[in-house]
């Protein structure tokens, strides 16, 4: 009786090992995206301030501080216009905000939604390398 358990045990065994490996799919290995990337900026009374002003595509992180004397909505669009690739709504005075965006190369515009506040002029080159082979990333 123990002998028939043990090669029940051993053949039950051998049939698993069987079943794992063997696979015939291909896997496409692509690159991760680039690691974001923070930026920062302050919108005062007469102008949109942002460093660095260029910088590769990828994801970003915008970090801004509101340090006019209004509410401002901060816009990110391309220079040769179209809908905004961004957009952060009613920053308080005084107040941080942050927005996330990707985006494509080219040249962009950080405005702030008010006629006397001059907007940031922002230029996107290549994009940045993978973040394949970057340790202790999300």
């Amino acid at each position: 009786m123990r002998r028939i358990t043990m090669i029940g045990i051993l053949g039950a065994t051998a049939m698993a090992a069987c079943g794992c490996g063997g696979a015939t799919g291909t896997f496409a290995n692509k690159p991760r995206p680039p690691a974001p990337i923070n930026i920062t900026g302050s919108v005062n009374d007469s102008r949109v301030l942002i460093s660095p002003t260029s910088f590769g595509a990828g994801p970003i992180n915008l970090y801004v501080t509101n340090a006019a004397s209004q509410s401002v909505t901060l816009t990110v669009r391309s220079a040769s216009g179209g809908p905004p690739v961004a957009r952060l709504q009613s920053i308080n005075p005084d107040t941080p905000g942050v927005v996330t965006f990707s985006p494509a190369p080219g040249d962009y515009q950080v405005s702030a939604g008010e006629p006397g506040i001059r907007p940031a002029e922002l230029h996107v080159g290549s994009e940045r390398p993978s973040a394949a082979n970057a340790v202790l990333q999300p």
